[in-house]
């Protein structure tokens, strides 16, 4: 009778994404006032959300055990959230115009490590470390579009991308044994991708 890997996935979060609406005054706008086009701040910024996209779910962190309670890392992407404008503003009060945007935003914008490592580890930690075990984390690159518009700069649009993670799952497998076939995706695709090299 063929033995068969346990699958632990202990997390998968996702983040609930919302509609967004423009954070810009309501009723009829003032006029702009006389400033250059190279303003040195965005006054009362229009945000309008372009969107998001999502690509293909990618291993971001992968550990093989070798001997009982040791491993060794085989991936480790060093994954982070970022922020990048087109054109890049000069504003001082950049500030202000990330806290315009993240009144539309369904997740925070910010530039920031992505925090996987202490979940990862804490799973590893906390389960069977036998030979041939392998540790897998898992996410999905999100990337939300906006524009924003300065009212002392009306007409040109700074576009703004910012890049994060979402949909993260981790587990751990045995390489020695057969996958089960109701194994997630995750798992499956670690299993056929990173045992041979463990």
């Amino acid at each position: 009778m063929n033995r068969i890997a346990v699958v632990v996935t202990l997390s998968c979060l996702t983040l609930g994404l919302a509609s967004c609406t423009s954070a810009g005054t309501s009723g009829v706008p003032e006029a702009p006032t006389l400033n250059s086009p190279s303003a040195s701040s965005c006054d009362r910024p229009y945000v309008v959300s372009d969107g998001e996209k999502r690509a293909a779910a990618e291993f971001i962190r992968i550990d093989s055990f070798y001997d009982q309670g040791l491993s060794r890392t085989l991936l480790d992407l060093k994954a982070t959230s970022a922020l990048e404008w087109d054109p890049d503003p000069s504003w001082d009060n950049t500030e202000e115009v990330i806290d315009a945007v993240n009144e539309v935003s369904p997740d925070t914008v910010v530039a920031q490590p992505f925090p996987y490592v202490e979940g990862l580890e804490s799973m590893m930690e906390t389960s069977e470390q036998s030979p041939g075990f392998l540790g897998y984390y898992a996410a999905t690159p999100l990337t939300y579009s906006f524009s924003v518009e300065c009212q002392n700069d009306q007409g040109n649009w700074y576009k703004l991308s910012f890049s994060t993670w979402t949909d993260s799952d981790l587990g751990l497998i045995d390489c020695n044994l057969k996958l089960d076939s109701k194994a997630p995706d995750v798992a499956r695709n670690a299993y056929g991708k990173y045992c041979e090299k463990s």
